[in-house]
């Protein structure tokens, strides 16, 4: 029985409009009554979309397949395909490629302007190359997607391949038709996953030039390690854990001479220990010559990027909000939508320059390190080099030198003291490039230059003790002279001058120096502001039933409805390991430096937040 034509029309201007499916369905079923459209189903609305011509992506044709190759034929008129390999034919240029693959490779005039614009930079171009799965309904299919990252950390994809599966003889025919569009690309930085795939064909393709910095995935690395550590050693998940906090102390080492060091002790501890399969692989796997440096920190100075993070979260997109998150059925179709997340991102980028914006909103950022930064003791130890003392170790100096102070074309810079990137380097591990971060003691050198911020806290205990009885006695002139307060004042005043300075002389203990250090200038402040007030205010109104009780504590959670069904146990991957601390690194980097038996690493409770990668 066939939809009546006013019917049809009805629900093409419900489409237009921009109503959702199953919107219109309800609308239609509550005011159709007894007719035909009583029964619409979502079937028939697909229909009058296609028959209005209402779909956002119009398919060439009904079949995939034929669908596939117009649009082939309609990116090779509009000279933006790269390489396409029909399925049952055989390549003559590529004649090693399997007759039942296929594979598309395809770049918009957009993106080639994108990245010809971005080529004059060689020595600050990275590029990201990685695949995805789930992008048709045909098993084996990915995206593999070359990204470049300039030197302001935007990420843009500047081509893609469809294939029916990834291997080298495919992706090294790509990369050539793409070296033979846009010219050799001389890049500084190469990352991928694990898989050698990519960082052997980029060799053959781009011969030419100089090799990049070939660097692994760090994310996927970690995951691998995980999965080896849970895998390939028997043990408690607690010593798994001690393992695994040691590969990271290693992987997070900065320091190439260090590095070494440690390693050589880590494979001495696993001989020991018995982890003779762990101890294999790791030595086999990521201790060999054309391996080791792809991921270590010591290995990556100089790189903004450490995960490919900028490719994940536009497969991210790409899955979840321009294919709905539903596995789509046409091949035809993911490639449409990538044409349109092209132009999306291009108009993107467009409005993003024309508005000054910045892709990192790091404002917090620079507040806390520029907050930080004032109360830090700075010296200079030569013309262009000054000394910043560290925060958490006392005998411990960063060094923090002047590299270009006349910059300005960075755009991500302190809004407070107006410093970028490349004005200041400092040792120190915060100051990472690949987190793009200023660190505080680049703030503090700042300030120590300017002038901006003249030390007037007093740095020793006892100093502060003689303030806070000079403000207590303040406080007794300026009161009136009420009995009552006057008894209380007295009673602090000789708490303060009678009984901390005899026992503050005495201390030995650093830790404690510093604690009541702390305690005394939080008393300063009190006291500070409350002779600020008026004389009239006297204390905050508080009413008898108040409970007095930590400013955090949450609110008491309604009952809920559960499920009384045992969780599934989950399969053992590492998932519980926590990556260590800084502290607790530098612990470890020092007992594998100088192992002579087992070692007693403490399993930090907390850790840094993995990623989520499992799209």
């Amino acid at each position: 029985m066939k939809l009546p034509k006013c019917e049809k029309d009805k629900v093409a201007g419900m489409i237009t409009q921009g109503i959702s499916y199953n919107k219109i369905l309800d609308r239609v079923r509550e005011t159709s009554g007894g007719s035909r459209a009583s029964i619409l189903e979502k079937q028939d609305i697909l229909n009058v979309a296609r028959d209005y011509g209402l779909h956002q992506i119009q398919s060439r044709h009904p079949e995939d397949s034929i669908s596939v190759r117009f649009i082939v034929q309609e990116l090779k008129e509009a000279n933006e395909l790269l390489f396409f390999k029909d399925q049952g034919v055989i390549d003559s240029e590529n004649p090693n490629i399997d007759k039942k693959e296929l594979a598309l490779g395809f770049m918009k005039q957009g993106q080639e302007c994108w990245f010809l614009n971005h080529l004059t930079n060689t020595e600050t171009l990275q590029v990201c190359m990685d695949s995805t799965h789930c992008i048709s309904q045909y098993a084996g299919y990915q995206l593999t997607t070359l990204m470049i990252v300039n030197d302001c950390n935007h990420g843009f994809p500047v081509a893609f391949l469809i294939s029916s599966t990834v291997n080298e003889e495919i992706v090294k025919a790509f990369l050539v038709k793409l070296k033979e569009r846009v010219g050799p690309l001389n890049a500084n930085t190469f990352m991928s996953d694990d898989d050698p795939i990519f960082r052997n064909t980029w060799k053959v393709a781009m011969s030419e030039v100089g090799a990049p910095v070939f660097l692994n995935c760090s994310w996927h690395t970690d995951r691998t390690f995980r999965k080896s550590i849970a895998s390939k050693i028997t043990a408690p998940t607690s010593k798994k854990a001690v393992i695994y906090q040691m590969v990271r102390a290693l992987m997070d080492e900065p320091d190439e001479q260090i590095f070494n060091q440690e390693y050589q002790g880590f494979l001495k501890y696993l001989e020991q220990a018995g982890f003779s399969a762990f101890y294999e692989y790791f030595r086999k796997c990521y201790l060999v010559e054309d391996r080791v440096k792809l991921w270590p920190k010591c290995y990556r100075s100089n790189v903004t990027i450490t995960t490919n993070n900028h490719l994940e979260s536009m497969h991210k997109l790409l899955k979840y909000i321009y294919l709905d998150g539903k596995k789509v059925k046409r091949l035809d179709h993911t490639i449409l939508v990538l044409e349109k997340m092209v132009n999306d991102k291009l108009y993107s980028r467009m409005i993003n320059l024309l508005k000054n914006r910045t892709v990192r909103r790091n404002k917090p950022h620079f507040t806390e390190r520029h907050r930080q930064g004032k109360d830090l003791e700075v010296i200079q130890k030569d013309q262009g080099v000054f000394l910043g003392h560290s925060a958490s170790y006392v005998n411990k100096q960063y060094e923090v030198k002047t590299c270009d102070l006349t910059c300005e074309t960075c755009r991500e810079r302190c809004p407070y003291c107006n410093v970028c990137k490349c004005m200041y380097s400092c040792s120190c591990e915060d100051n990472d490039d690949r987190r793009r971060n200023i660190c505080k003691h680049i703030h503090a050198v700042v300030d120590f230059r300017l002038n901006k911020y003249k030390p007037t806290k007093p740095k020793d205990a006892g100093k502060k003790l003689e303030i806070l009885h000079d403000v207590v006695c303040g406080a007794v002139s300026g009161t009136g002279s009420k009995s009552a307060l006057e008894e209380e004042v007295e009673k602090l005043t000789n708490k303060t001058v009678l009984t901390l300075v005899p026992k503050y002389k005495d201390i030995k203990d650093l830790q404690v120096v510093k604690s009541v250090d702390s305690l005394l200038t939080k008393a300063i402040a009190v006291m500070d502001a409350a002779t600020q007030l008026p004389g009239n205010i006297t204390s905050f109104p508080v009413d008898v039933n108040t409970i007095k009780e930590p400013s955090n504590t949450n609110c008491v959670k309604q009952d809920r409805i559960y499920s009384p069904k045992k969780k599934r146990k989950q399969t053992d991957e590492g998932a519980g390991f926590r990556k260590p601390s800084t502290k607790a690194r530098l612990e470890i980097g020092e007992s594998l430096t100088r192992h002579q038996g087992y070692i007693s690493v403490p399993v930090e409770s907390k850790g840094d937040i993995e990623c989520e990668h499992s799209y």
